[in-house]
């Protein structure tokens, strides 16, 4: 068969990167490990621990082990929970109701329905495996410098909550510690892999959740990591990052707002060996589980990280792991063949598994869908992109290891999730009173209004990376180009500081779905949908006509909010200051005007009165104009006018490049751009929020 030319470049970029180093003294310690997470096959399986059959009479087929006897009284091959709310549907199944051996040596008493392996995510429920296509994993990196060591795990899941995190914790610290100080967790957000939520059993009010293949999960994952610590080799480590420029991101959700780019962390060691690589994209891994019963909806995988994950470890060796970034209402992009504008053209739809609404012109041909299409295609693609992002990056010149991970209390306002904890559905997830534990009945019920979640962030020589706990919206953490007249819900003001904006990292990225899984996430101020005790019933399509059907999976209103300001609060400060200041400005446009954004002006909504979008002119903004600081009013004399290109308002300046979201250069103007960088080192990122007063353009001869 042919090599994909894609692919190819991806090969030889990998053989030229494998050439040694030199003798200098490795900065770094390194291991990592691949855990193979799948629930065993039961054919395979030389024991299950979840069958407590003695008689041989629950004898219903399994495909997987790690799942309850069960009778198949309708010899359809799997088991039957019928439907609770509507008795006329067959079921439920006579089963066996077994304990559950815990991975610390305990045992959890039976939950009184059958345990068995359900996806999650993807469309609707009870979505039991018909086969498994690919297996699921858990990977992990161990990083030391000789005074700190951590770990960074990533597991394909939809979402793991902190309590689970907290066992896999507990078990490594009871197996020796292995020297960690800190050990991270994410999920890759996954919707093809067994349900460790709740929401995907065999109704809504029934969990999903298999304790049997929790337990297994936890000493799994326990296993990547004790592996990699003990797997570690002198190493040096090289950062990157690139914005894709034949993935045309989709979304479900208003605002359009991504963070488009795939970031890269590679170590390797003094030979030339690459230790393990991974990739950083803020999308979601659900073409599978959004497919028809006849394509993919049944089938176990990991989804497009599966195909990413083999080209990488083909290329380079080692081992790859692929860390979600911020995805929240961000889907899966269109895989183009060819080079695509990122001006926006406009709101659109276009098919696609999971939604695609696009601000993108999409015409032209994308991959189909299928397993080995599109979902191939789009992993052999980031993959490409990561090896780009490397070539472009650098080796770390700090070999510092940093991180603060702390836990807090978020108040639960989702009264869909207070009744579905009320029901047993989230099995593993603890609920509080006024800060206080509430006790949990054997099926999962429990009643409360209050969760735990773990927040932080760490530090790898000149890579930071922030945690957050859920499906973040991208904006919250990197701001966009909206004013007080954008917000949905325009009377709670804008999101609450600017992350990304308050980072020190050269690098900086994004661990989504890290340390626990409370949903979506976004600001009081975009908060549309959220079913809370005031208003169980909301509409979900605000005032742009877009809908925010995400939102209904949200546990807080204002979560972003409450995540801004305790991480803010941890975040370390930038020294010396003067090297990062967000100013309130706006971006000149080459006939001299002023505008939020340097790409072109229009909402973007979703209604005939607020989707349009006219470009800015001579391909975007040409420079931008800031304040001093609790300035508002435009004045001539006033602030500092950077130009980066030759125009009427004036030559270009020397020294300066646009900025994106991570704070890294640009050639040019777009989507992603969020300031400028004069000279090397010095950020100026723009706060294009507040409504400003004065003049409208630069005056002439300014």
């Amino acid at each position: 068969m042919r090599t994909p030319p894609r692919l190819l470049a991806l090969v030889l970029l990998g053989i030229l990167w494998l050439a040694p180093r030199s003798q200098a003294a490795a900065p770094f310690v390194v291991g990592a490990a691949a855990v193979d997470v799948t629930p065993p096959l039961a054919a395979d399986a030389p024991t299950n621990p979840a069958n407590c059959d003695t008689t041989g009479t629950y004898a219903g087929p399994h495909l997987f082990s790690l799942e309850e006897p069960y009778q198949d009284v309708n010899g359809n091959g799997k088991y039957d929970a019928g439907d609770p709310t509507d008795p006329s549907v067959f079921g439920p199944e006579p089963f066996l109701d077994c304990p559950t051996p815990t991975a610390d040596g305990g045992l959890r008493p039976p939950d009184g329905r059958w345990d068995g392996i359900y996806l999650d995510g993807g469309s609707g429920t009870n979505r039991i495996p018909t086969a498994v296509l690919d297996p699921i994993w858990a990977r992990t990196i161990m990083v030391g410098n000789g005074v700190r060591t951590i770990s960074i795990t990533v597991v394909d899941q939809e979402g793991v909550f902190k309590e689970i995190w907290d066992l896999v914790r507990q078990k490594v610290r009871a197996d020796g510690g292995f020297g960690l100080d800190e050990m991270f967790m994410s999920s890759t957000h996954d919707e093809s892999a067994p349900d460790t939520i709740g929401i995907g059993g065999p109704s809504a009010t029934v969990s999903g959740v298999d304790p049997f293949y929790v337990e297994f999960m936890i000493a799994q994952v326990a296993k990547s990591i004790e592996d990699a610590a003990q797997s570690a080799r002198p190493a040096f480590i090289r950062f990157g990052q690139i914005h894709p420029d034949d993935l045309i991101p989709c979304w479900s959700s208003y605002p359009f707002v991504a963070d488009e780019s795939v970031g890269a962390m590679q170590a390797r060691d003094a030979s030339g060996a690459v230790i393990a690589t991974l990739v950083n994209y803020g999308i979601h891994a659900e073409e599978l589980g959004f497919s028809d019963d006849d394509q993919d909806r049944l089938h176990l995988s990991s989804d497009w990280p599966h195909f990413a994950r083999t080209a990488l470890e083909a290329t380079y060796g080692g081992v790859a792991l692929t860390m979600a970034g911020p995805v929240g209402s961000v889907e899966m992009p269109k895989v183009f063949d060819a080079t695509r504008s990122f001006v926006p053209v406009g709101t659109h739809s276009e098919p696609g598994n999971g939604g695609c609404r696009t601000i993108y012109d999409t015409s032209g041909t994308y991959a189909p869908y299928g397993y080995l299409l599109s979902n191939q295609a789009r992993g052999e693609r980031i993959a490409v992109w990561a090896g780009h992002a490397l070539e472009a990056g650098a080796d770390s010149r700090l070999n510092t290891i940093d991180f603060v991970r702390t836990t807090l209390l978020l108040d639960l306002e989702n009264v869909l999730f207070q009744a579905a904890g009320a029901a047993g559905v989230f099995t593993y997830k603890k609920v509080y009173v006024g800060g206080v534990e509430q006790p949990q009945a054997p099926n999962g019920s429990e009643s409360g209004n209050q969760v735990e979640t773990d927040l932080g962030w760490f530090t790898i020589g000149d890579g930071q990376f922030v945690t957050t706990p859920g499906e973040l919206f991208p904006f919250t953490y990197e701001h966009s180009f909206q004013g007080p007249d954008d917000l949905a819900v325009p009377e709670f003001g804008p999101g609450h500081g600017w992350i990304l904006a308050s980072m020190n990292g050269r690098w900086r990225f994004i661990e989504g779905l890290g340390e626990d899984m409370l949903g979506y996430i976004f600001p009081r101020s975009n908060a549309v949908g959220v079913p809370t005790q005031d208003n169980p019933s909301p509409d979900d399509t605000d005032r742009f006509g877009c809908g925010h059907s995400d939102d209904g999976e949200a546990a807080n209103q204002a979560a972003g909010d409450i995540l801004n300001d305790a991480l803010l609060a941890l975040l370390p400060p930038v020294t010396p200051s003067r090297l990062q200041q967000v100013q309130l400005g706006r971006y000149v446009w080459s006939d001299g005007t002023l505008h939020r954004s340097p790409v072109g002006d229009g909402r973007l909504g979703c209604d005939t009165a607020s989707n349009g979008f006219t470009p800015a002119p001579d391909g975007g903004a040409i420079g931008l104009w800031v304040l001093p600081p609790g300035v508002t009013e435009f004045r001539r004399g006033v602030g500092r006018i950077y130009r980066l290109r030759t125009s009427t308002v004036g030559r270009a300046q020397h020294g300066l490049h646009w900025m994106d979201v991570r704070g890294r250069p640009q050639d040019g103007p777009g989507t992603q751009t969020r300031g400028l960088l004069r000279g090397r080192r010095r950020r100026i990122w723009v706060d294009v929020f507040p409504d400003t007063t004065g003049l409208t353009a630069v005056p002439p001869r300014y």
